[in-house]
């Protein structure tokens, strides 16, 4: 429902974007893009826009662009991560093998790049900035896996490069290439930024919280491959469990019966109820800078985004 509302301004622009990443791989047979998904990166790309003089050739070139980095980073993820399934389909890689995903991944940067060309130097830079930031996060995600001493400063400071920069960056290119003036451009990208981190961190809290069929992936697939987010580091540091915690993550014993049992324990702790509390506090700072741009269907629609990022289940 929320999404529906948030991409109200911009559906006819959304479903001609469809039209355009259906085709972005000439590669016969194979499907890098899944059907669906949430096209939140483009859709902030397209609603920044309409604080300034609204879609335009480059807007829509970049709402296409950032799909594609988004949907390559993806690809590499499930490689990296060995993931077998998203949003309840096969990944990419279990279906075609990693070779072939690696390199359909390295095609759609080819593609971002080509897509990118003629924004202008600015939205390079930006991107390229953003690039970098997401594959800073994925080296110290990596540097942290299965370390129980990770707190919850550098947690944070990984899910602003893993994905607050991405969101900032599509809503500040968005409103800039719209014409946007600069005080409005300044607070989209705030507002992206809050919004992004309030959306891993929800994304998080949805690996323990949520149920697989709702998630389309195992719950606590993220602990399993040694990714300690904000409900682990929590327990880790309130439960009276938490020394049988840190031997199981350590030990590496997360079978399902362990993950049970750490999941109990952080509801004793109150550790999923703390990470919805930095989650909200997040979406608080975003909307109070949204609170600062000019009223209309634009800004309603980024409100309605803050209600879904707080009341999504998958």
């Amino acid at each position: 429902m929320w999404l529906d509302l948030t991409y109200k301004p911009i559906r006819k622009e959304l479903a001609d974007l469809e039209k355009e990443i259906a085709g972005v791989c000439e590669i016969p047979d194979l499907r890098p893009f899944p059907k669906g998904g949430k096209r939140l990166r483009p859709a902030l790309v397209l609603l920044s826009s309409c604080f300034g003089k609204g879609p335009c050739g480059k807007v829509t070139r970049l709402a296409a662009a950032v799909e594609t980095l988004h949907q390559a980073t993806l690809l590499h993820d499930d490689i990296i991560d060995q993931a077998q399934s998203r949003r309840g389909e096969d990944t990419f890689n279990k279906v075609f093998g990693e070779s072939t995903a690696l390199l359909v991944g390295d095609y759609l940067y080819a593609t971002f790049l080509e897509r990118s060309s003629g924004l202008g130097q600015t939205a390079l830079q930006n991107l390229a900035a953003v690039l970098k930031d997401m594959i800073q996060a994925e080296f110290a995600q990596q540097k942290d896996l299965f370390n129980c001493a990770i707190d919850e400063k550098s947690y944070l400071r990984r899910t602003l490069k893993k994905s607050g920069s991405f969101l900032a960056c599509c809503c500040k290119l968005g409103a800039l290439l719209a014409g946007a003036p600069a005080k409005t451009v300044f607070a989209l990208e705030k507002f992206g930024l809050h919004a992004g981190i309030s959306f891993q961190i929800t994304d998080d809290l949805l690996d323990f919280k949520g149920n697989s069929n709702t998630l389309g992936k195992p719950v606590g697939q993220d602990i399993t491959q040694g990714l300690l987010t904000l409900p682990v580091i929590h327990v880790l540091a309130n439960s009276p469990a938490n020394s049988t915690i840190r031997g199981l993550i350590e030990k590496r014993d997360l079978h399902p019966a362990s993950i049970e049992y750490i999941v109990d324990a952080m509801r004793d702790a109150g550790s999923l109820s703390y990470t919805a509390v930095v989650a909200e506090r997040y979406t608080c700072l975003a909307g109070r800078v949204l609170a600062t741009l000019p009223g209309g269907a634009a800004r309603d629609s980024l409100n309605a985004l803050l209600e879904f990022i707080k009341t999504r289940e998958c």
